[in-house]
């Protein structure tokens, strides 16, 4: 029987973004899958906040898009995006479960709609083997 381990990290710390962000690039040898938290505490309602889980290749750098972020964010709350080998249906505050083992290098990325703020923060867990 393996040990499974659990960590939690904060990706971005609470701020007011406009634009486009993304959380620095993680790179998780042994872990396998991620469930990440959207923490939006002031809303524009307007544009929407898309979410979603890149992958790196290894030979260009080059970001690769792993989710879709389904529908766009325009309201304050906490929402939950799931990357497992074993996806469940999306419910209540869970947006997203993509079926896949977390890349070796990933990152989370939230696009914004339009320049309007949003105040947000992301904060992780992921599950080793």
């Amino acid at each position: 029987m393996s040990v499974k381990i659990k960590t939690q990290r904060v990706l971005l710390s609470s701020a007011t973004r406009t634009s486009t962000t993304a959380c620095a690039k993680q790179t998780d040898p042994v872990e396998q899958c991620c469930r990440v938290y959207l923490s939006v505490t002031a809303a524009s309602g307007t544009g929407g906040l898309t979410p979603q889980f890149r992958g790196y290749d290894r030979v260009s750098g080059n970001a690769v898009a792993l989710s879709q972020g389904g529908a766009a964010i325009t309201a304050t709350g906490t929402y939950c995006y799931e990357m497992m080998p074993n996806a469940r249906t999306a419910f209540g505050s869970v947006k997203e479960s993509v079926g896949c083992y977390l890349p070796y290098q990933w990152d989370f990325q939230v696009t914004h709609g339009d320049s309007s703020n949003y105040t947000y923060s992301l904060s992780c867990e992921v599950l080793g083997g």
